[in-house]
C-alpha cells in the first residue's frame, strides 16, 4: 500500500488531504502525550552492553566480527516485542561526546518506555570505524548492502536467543546509511532470514533511505511490511528513487511510504537546527542540507507507534 501524509496536485505540489489531516493529528497527539526521554523510566531495566558474532565470515575470510550492542529491556519478563536500531552513516555515537547520538537515545527510550526491547548495533567501532559519510564510496570499509546487511541478520539471531524477547515480534528500523540497511536486509527474501526456518523480521521502518540499488534491482521487494519515511528537500538521498521504487508490484502491496514536503535530511532528530553538510560522499552535489522539521518528526513518531502497534502487537494497546 503507498501513502502519503500529503497527496501530490497535478501540477506536483504537495497538499495535506481532509482524511490525512486527521491521521496527522492523531499522530501529533500520540507523539505530544509522551514524556521527552533521555533515560530509563522508572520500572524499566537498565541499558545492558552485549556483543554477538556478525554473519560476516563470508567477507572477513575467516572468524565474523564480533558487534557490540546497547540493550534496552522493558519492564516485566516478557517475552517482548523488539527493534532493531541501525544507525547512519555517522555511527551510533556523537563525535563532540563519544556518547550515543542524542536521535538513537531518543528514539530507543521511547521505544523501550512503550514495551519493547531495543537493540541499537554499532556496526563500525567493532570495525575501526568512526565515520563513512565523507570519501570515496569504493573505499567505504563498511558497507550497507554488504557488512551492515549482515549485521542485521545476526542481531536478529542475537535477539532470538534472549528468553526475555518474543522471537516472532523482532522489527528493523533504520536511518539514512542505516535506513539503506534495511532495504537491503528486508528485501534479500531466499538469500536471507525470510527464506530459512524461523523466518526474518516482522516487520521494518526505513528513514530517508538512499533507494537507487533496490530500483535496480527488478526483483528486489520487501519481505513484509514496509513503513518508509523521507523529506520531499531531502537534496542528501533524493526522494525520487524511493517513489519509482513503491510504484512496482510486489512492493506497492507492502509498502507505506510517507513524503513530508519541507522535510530535509534528518528531519526527526531532535532539537537539530538545519544546516549544510559538505564533502559527503553519496550527495548528488557534495553537499546537503540535514535538521529537525517538528512536524515531520511529530507526525513520524505517531506513525512508527501505530506501524508497531499493529505488526508486532497486533494492535493491542
Amino acid at each position: 500500500m503507498m501513502a502519503s501524509a500529503f497527496r501530490r496536485t497535478a501540477t506536483g505540489a504537495f497538499r495535506r488531504s481532509a482524511a490525512v489531516g486527521v491521521l496527522f493529528g492523531a499522530a501529533v497527539a500520540l507523539a505530544a502525550a509522551l514524556p521527552a526521554p533521555a533515560t530509563a523510566a522508572p520500572g524499566v531495566h537498565a541499558e545492558e552492553i552485549v556483543r554477538f558474532p556478525s554473519q560476516d565470515g563470508d567477507l572477513t575470510g575467516g572468524a565474523p566480527t564480533i558487534l557490540t550492542g546497547r540493550l534496552l529491556r522493558p519492564a516485566g519478563n516478557g517475552p517482548h516485542p523488539s527493534v532493531v536500531l541501525l544507525h547512519g552513516c555517522g555511527g551510533l555515537y556523537a563525535k563532540s561526546t563519544g556518547r550515543v547520538a542524542a536521535r538513537h537515545v531518543w528514539w530507543a527510550t521511547m521505544l523501550q518506555q512503550q514495551g519493547y526491547a531495543v537493540l541499537m548495533v554499532d556496526s563500525f567501532g567493532p570495525r575501526g570505524v568512526t565515520d563513512v559519510c565523507s570519501g570515496p564510496l569504493k573505499d567505504r570499509p563498511v558497507r550497507s548492502g554488504m557488512e551492515r546487511k549482515r549485521d542485521a541478520w545476526a542481531a536478529l539471531t542475537y535477539l532470538r536467543g534472549r528468553p526475555e524477547v518474543d522471537r516472532e515480534r523482532i522489527a528493523l528500523m533504520g536511518w539514512s546509511q542505516g535506513g539503506g540497511t534495511v532495504l537491503s536486509a528486508f528485501g534479500a527474501g531466499q538469500d536471507g532470514p525470510a527464506g530459512k526456518e524461523g523466518g526474518g523480521y516482522r516487520a521494518a521502518i526505513a528513514f530517508y533511505p538512499g533507494c537507487k540499488s533496490p530500483l535496480k534491482n527488478e526483483d528486489w521487494q520487501p519481505d513484509g511490511p514496509l513503513l518508509l519515511l523521507v523529506g520531499e528537500k531531502d537534496d542528501w538521498t533524493p526522494i525520487q528513487p524511493c517513489l519509482d521504487l513503491v510504484k512496482r508490484d510486489g512492493v506497492k502491496e507492502r509498502t507505506e511510504l510517507v513524503v513530508y514536503p519541507n522535510a530535509y535530511h534528518g528531519f526527526d532528530a531532535p532539537d537539530a537546527p538545519v544546516r549544510k553538510r559538505k564533502n559527503l560522499a553519496t550527495a548528488p552535489t557534495g553537499t546537503a542540507h540535514v535538521g529537525t522539521d517538528e512536524e515531520a518528526r511529530q507526525d513520524s513518531i505517531g506513525r512508527v507507534r501505530v506501524f508497531l502497534q499493529e505488526q508486532l502487537k497486533g494492535g493491542r494497546g
